[in-house]
């Protein structure tokens, strides 16, 4: 774990078993398939998350392409893990074509990796997502947080939307409420509306922002910077931002008002 307590495998498979245990929040044209893709992009990810937090040496080529290959063994879904494979190899193959060089670090395959699988997920969830149930009372029964989202990352969002759920919060995610297909952008007014209602305010961060890949300025997107000074108007304090991978706090002159989220207590994030 970074600064946070949470972990995307922890968030993975809570969120299977919340679909597993018929809670009905969130309803789907398929369960099981929205199930599967949780728990299978949880086995396929085992480990990984351990050695980037606690590992001081970064292991060699071989070694991370065993810890795929034997976490790949425990998913059913061949074609998930065919397709993933397919991804990073393309990836990986292009970033060697583009800097000349065969090498690929651990970090590299594991972004590619995260990034493969939240593909696949965003097309389960577009495929199946189709609401949230009884919305208006949901929302207003359940302390509220607003996330901010540098990019598109429907699986994800929508495991934090569980992970806050289970502990008796709401956490806004404005594509589960315009629903997973709609993308026009939403507009200010309901945004606005949306972040007046909140009483916290969470930043997803890139991956990239997380494993400080060389190249990240750690620049914050003209839209999630209009989200924060909005908040801002209305909340001074209760801004915080995610924290998976990081082992000292980012440098950034808008997150260095913010707090790492550590976890989530009766709605409230501490």
């Amino acid at each position: 774990m970074g600064l946070s307590s949470l972990t995307r495998y922890n968030l993975f498979m809570e969120s299977g078993d919340s679909i597993e245990s018929d809670d009905g929040i969130v309803r789907f044209r398929d369960y099981l398939s929205v199930k599967n893709m949780y728990y299978d992009s949880a086995r396929l990810i085992r480990g990984f998350e351990d050695i980037i937090n606690n590992e001081e040496r970064m292991p060699q080529m071989e070694e991370y392409q065993g810890i795929f290959d034997r976490n790949a063994n425990e998913v059913q879904d061949l074609l998930f893990v065919q397709r993933i494979t397919n991804q990073i190899q393309q990836q990986m193959s292009k970033k060697m074509e583009k800097e000349q060089s065969s090498s690929n670090s651990f970090k590299t395959y594991f972004r590619y990796l995260l990034k493969a699988i939240a593909d696949y997920q965003e097309e389960v969830i577009e495929t199946n997502f189709i609401g949230l149930s009884d919305n208006e009372i949901i929302r207003t029964a359940r302390k509220q947080t607003f996330l901010s989202y540098a990019y598109y990352d429907k699986g994800l969002t929508q495991a934090l939307f569980y992970y806050f759920w289970l502990r008796s919060g709401f956490l806004y995610v404005n594509w589960m409420w315009d629903g997973a297909n709609n993308y026009s952008s939403a507009t200010k007014e309901k945004l606005e509306d949306a972040l007046k209602d909140s009483n916290q305010f969470l930043f997803l961060r890139t991956t990239n922002s997380e494993l400080r890949i060389r190249g990240n300025n750690n620049s914050i997107r003209q839209w999630c910077a209009w989200e924060i000074g909005n908040f801002y108007t209305k909340h001074k304090e209760e801004k915080y931002y995610t924290s998976f991978y990081d082992k000292t706090e980012p440098r950034n002159d808008i997150l260095d008002t913010f707090r790492p989220m550590r976890e989530v207590v009766l709605g409230e994030i501490r």
